[in-house]
């Protein structure tokens, strides 16, 4: 039968489980959920308001990081398990990296200026240039920067090994290439390199592509999906 998965195809947070779902080959059928117009018997399975939540039947869960540490747990599928490393300094800073994309990208890669360039235009609005080129001048930069040191010269965040913090991180940065923007290879040539070496596997361009589909209709129909 599959989960429900209850959210916005083009958040970062719904894309981050979409990628376990679709790594791990396990079925599921995507509720559509609009954050700002949610329906008010929502607060039965998300207490916040918020999305993405997973739902199996009667059993529900909120919050991207949590449901996907449950389908890690629970799947037991080898790919899913990968993810996670196996000592306890490397996982605690997996766990931090994930937060840091989660709490520190998403509000200016995504919230400021994917809203702005895509969001705002498709619900007829003009977008504040202003806030995005605060974001993309002032407060981006650093983030950038704390993240190509801290990949140094590895493929992946943390013991070079593909893990849940790329997953996190990678998410968000899509939602900075939907709004037009790019990892300058001149200032971060380590994160810039990194970032098109992610958007060539499979899952991230099944996902990317579809999501690209959205875009189209969004910005013909201009509404917001």
């Amino acid at each position: 039968m599959g989960f429900n998965l209850h959210g916005a195809p083009l958040s970062p947070f719904v894309r981050k489980v979409m990628y376990l779902l679709t790594l791990s080959k396990t079925p599921y059928t995507l509720k559509v959920v609009v954050p700002g117009s949610v329906p008010e018997s929502f607060v039965n399975i998300s207490p916040l308001k918020r999305i993405p939540v997973l739902q199996d039947g009667d059993w529900s869960q909120a919050d991207s990081s949590i449901i996907c540490n449950y389908l890690i747990e629970s799947l037991d599928h080898n790919a899913l398990t990968k993810l996670i490393p196996t000592s306890a300094k490397s996982r605690a800073h997996m766990r931090w990296l994930e937060k840091f994309a989660d709490y520190e990208l998403a509000p200016l890669l995504a919230f400021t200026v994917f809203r702005q360039r895509v969001l705002q235009p498709a619900l007829g609005k003009v977008p504040n240039e202003d806030l995005i080129q605060k974001a993309l001048s002032q407060n981006i930069p650093p983030l950038l920067a704390y993240l190509e040191n801290q990949l140094g010269d590895q493929d992946y965040f943390v013991d070079d090994c593909f893990s849940l913090a790329d997953i996190a991180i990678t998410s968000q940065m899509v939602n900075f290439m939907h709004a037009g923007e790019s990892i300058d290879p001149h200032l971060w040539p380590k994160l810039s390199v990194y970032f098109e070496r992610m958007l060539t596997q499979p899952v991230w361009q099944t996902l990317v592509q579809r999501e690209q589909l959205t875009l189209n209709k969004i910005r013909a129909a201009k509404v917001t999906l």
